[in-house]
């Protein structure tokens, strides 16, 4: 958790101490995941654009989605991405590019069963578990005026758990599969 939180700094650090001659008009944009509100948590991401054509972002989510299960969760991420062309405003920008992550999460879960017996819907499960994440990403950007930024970002790839602590005799999955959904606004510097 220490590394990360250094890597943040270092990240940050790079991106704010950039020469003047360097700084692109969309610069820097810092957003939040409009969805992530349905899991009652934070949701920030802060992008460094490179000749309007390439992004690296670093986002952080948290939250808890108790939808038939309790399922519990943080984590941070890195995308790389590419642009289609060079972003302008009031056009719609595809991107596609790679993302690597951690996810801290606890899912707890009852199987139902049927009341004949030989039916059972969903999987017992009860751990918590660390988890290291990659995949691939894909996008739409769009800028209706000179600073305001919607996104729509969805993602793919899968996750392996480590540190794992199962409370149940079952043995329990090895991974993943990772996918995400963002809507996120944000404000362009």
């Amino acid at each position: 958790m220490n590394k990360v939180i250094i890597f943040a700094i270092i990240f940050i650090s790079f991106i704010l101490v950039q020469p003047a001659s360097a700084q692109e008009p969309i610069g820097i944009i810092l957003k939040t995941n409009l969805l992530n509100l349905v899991a009652k948590g934070p949701s920030f991401s802060i992008e460094k654009t490179f000749v309007q054509k390439y992004g690296l972002e670093f986002s952080y989510s948290a939250g808890e989605l108790n939808w038939g299960r309790d399922y519990n969760y943080k984590g941070y991420l890195l995308r790389g991405k590419m642009y289609a062309y060079k972003i302008k405003s009031r056009e719609v920008t595809p991107f596609f590019g790679v993302y690597v992550g951690t996810l801290n999460k606890t899912i707890i879960s009852n199987a139902e069963v049927h009341p004949t017996g030989f039916f059972s819907i969903g999987r017992n499960r009860n751990f918590e578990t660390n988890s290291l994440r990659s995949g691939l990403n894909l996008g739409l950007s769009y800028q209706p005026f000179k600073r305001l930024v919607l996104e729509a970002t969805t993602g793919i790839g899968y996750g392996k758990y480590f540190n794992m602590k199962n409370y149940l005799s079952q043995p329990p999955p090895k991974g993943y599969l990772d996918f995400q959904l963002w809507l996120s606004v944000g404000y362009n510097f």
